[in-house]
């Protein structure tokens, strides 16, 4: 006589079934895991090497990482052939915005009227600025990336 297993059949719904004893050594997630942050928590997801996060209250923007950005608009005023008194305004210009830019709460109105003014004062020094705020390499809040995003696409 030959001995019959009972292979059972088992529905999943398109789980995860796994037989017998198994350690995992942390979680075990048969299809798509929820994280949720708590209240002052921060859940990333994805490949996010390269950026740069911040997170916490009252956080600040990293000052070295903030001055890439705005390098190249001081290096674009001083290479431009303003004469050197507009030189001067425009640096204190753009210094009051990096001031404001990298603190963690921004006025957006106020913020928004420089970068204008900026535009109207010096188009091209605009520009480089507004880039800045807005690229990739951009260390700076969602607020100012949506100001300078407004900002650069006003006529």
């Amino acid at each position: 006589m030959s001995k019959q297993k009972n292979n059972p059949k088992i529905h999943t719904e398109g789980g995860a079934y796994v037989g017998g004893e198994v350690h995992t050594g942390g979680d075990f997630v048969g299809r798509d895991k929820i994280v949720q942050a708590g209240e002052r928590g921060t859940a990333i997801g994805g490949n996010v090497s390269g950026s740069t996060i911040i997170t916490g209250d009252g956080n600040v923007v990293n000052a070295a990482a903030l001055e890439a950005v705005f390098a190249p608009v001081y290096a674009a005023i001083q290479d431009s052939p303003r004469p050197v008194v507009e030189k001067e305004d425009l640096t204190a210009e753009v210094r009051d915005i990096q001031q404001v830019v990298a603190h963690p709460k921004v006025e957006a109105s106020w913020l928004g009227r420089r970068l204008r003014n900026l535009k109207r004062m010096a188009p091209d020094i605009a520009e480089v600025l507004l880039a800045g705020l807005t690229g990739p390499q951009a260390v700076v809040s969602e607020t100012v990336r949506k100001i300078a995003t407004k900002a650069r696409s006003e006529a």
